[in-house]
């Protein structure tokens, strides 16, 4: 049985981003999906179908997966080296984390965290520059992903708690990098 990927996943997300920038644009039109099947066919040698491309964008609803096969061809095409590269080079998952692990993010305008992973998908701040975080606060979250808002859960600030909270979610976050 081939694997698939959640359709709204983080790197399906990423995925189509980098897909943009190649193709020149956001398709958003049926026109504009059959010339990027065609741009795909002609770079890989490989088709995918422009009503799968509508699905995989969004343009047609009810369609929550991605086969592995498409992805590949996808990757392929943006020119990443294999799934597993793609995936992991624009976020940190917490399940890969040592304790002590210290991860630096950033957000629009100006604003800088060093965090500190303290195991089962806890994290503390441990430096902060123009941001509401102080170092203290801690909170929990599986997946720390580049141009995406970080969304944490059990936000402990020294003034308050916060069930859900969003980070840089105007814009995303514009860095995440272990140090």
């Amino acid at each position: 049985m081939e694997t698939s990927f959640q359709t709204n996943s983080i790197a399906i997300s990423q995925l189509k981003r980098v897909v943009e920038v190649r193709f020149g644009h956001i398709p958003a039109t049926p026109a504009d999906f059959g010339e990027l099947s065609i741009s795909i066919l002609r770079a890989t040698g490989e088709r995918i179908s422009p009503d799968t491309l509508c699905r995989i964008w969004g343009y047609k609803k009810g369609y929550p997966s991605v086969r592995q096969s498409t992805v590949r061809v996808l990757e392929q095409y943006a020119k990443a080296n294999e799934e597993s590269d793609f995936i992991h080079t624009a976020a940190i998952h917490a399940d890969e984390c040592q304790k002590g692990d210290r991860v630096r993010i950033a957000w629009l305008p100006n604003r800088v965290c060093v965090l500190s992973y303290l195991g089962d998908y806890r994290w503390r701040v441990e430096e902060a520059v123009n941001s509401k975080l102080h170092a203290g606060d801690t909170f929990s979250c599986r997946t720390i992903a580049q141009d995406q808002a970080l969304i944490v859960d059990h936000l402990h600030t020294r003034d308050a708690d916060y069930e859900g909270y969003a980070i840089g979610g105007k814009n995303g976050l514009t860095l995440v990098a272990k140090i």
